[in-house]
């Protein structure tokens, strides 16, 4: 009888799980193999695509962000100010500006006024007065003399003027500025409206009733025979019967 027909089962079966051992083994060597060739294979494409790729983990890269919106807003805050501050001194020059065209616009309107001149009607002469400022569309001049409003009157007269008449608020404030602390003639009067029933009114020189009259407060506004108005050195309005005073003159450029 042959050895090989009293094999001990045994071992056969010993032999059958390391052959089995083996396989296993290798066959899981093979897939740990492929698998680390196939790591390095894209490793290996990634490289070649320009390099491997690092993911960031997610508090890194809200840092990242947050200091690149920094870095932006740095520099849009930047910028708008150097903006900002070009607007500013452009704003300054250009204020700076206005007021020298302003300056120059008031020394030619007065240089204006004061190189117009009218035949005396009095004295048939030439006569120039300086003194006048320009307001709109008139001249003006403000005595430094003391006059009755009828001497007053016939002093601008004789200028190819008249006592002023004050139609509106701007003109009226640019009056007032005029005239300063004294108290001065304008062109108000109180008139008979009906010579039969002897009825007054308040008349501008030129005939016209007053739309605006900035009154002084509790003056008396009632017209009464003779009364001629004058500006306080308030500024305001009011009326007297005599008495001497400076006088404002106007004159119109149409």
């Amino acid at each position: 009888m042959s050895s090989n027909d009293h094999e001990d089962p045994n071992l056969t079966m010993s032999a059958r799980d390391s052959k089995d051992v083996r396989e296993d083994g290798g066959e899981r060597a093979e897939r740990l193999l492929d698998i680390n060739d196939s790591a390095e294979h894209r490793v290996a494409v990634s490289t070649r695509d320009g390099g491997a790729h690092t993911h960031l983990p997610p508090v890194q890269r809200s840092l990242s962000c947050a200091l690149i919106l920094g870095l932006l807003l740095i520099v849009g805050v930047t910028v708008l100010s150097r903006h900002y501050i070009s607007l500013i001194l452009e704003k300054h020059q250009l204020s700076k500006d206005y007021k020298e065209l302003q300056t120059s616009y008031e020394n030619l309107s007065n240089g204006y006024c004061q190189s117009q001149w009218t035949e005396g009607q009095t004295q048939g002469s030439v006569i120039r007065e300086r003194g006048w400022k320009r307001f709109r569309c008139s001249c003006y001049y403000k005595s430094t003399e003391r006059r009755t409003w009828t001497a007053s009157r016939r002093f601008c007269q004789s200028r190819g003027a008249d006592l002023v008449i004050i139609n509106s608020k701007e003109e009226h404030d640019f009056v007032r500025e005029l005239n300063g602390a004294g108290a001065s003639w304008i062109g108000l009067q109180a008139v008979k409206t009906d010579e039969w029933q002897q009825e007054l009114e308040w008349k501008w020189v030129d005939g016209s009733t007053p739309t605006y009259l900035a009154w002084h407060a509790g003056a008396d506004v009632t017209p009464a025979d003779g009364a001629t108005a004058y500006m306080d050195p308030q500024g305001s309005i009011n009326h007297d019967n005599n008495g001497s005073k400076q006088w404002i003159c106007e004159s119109r450029m149409y």
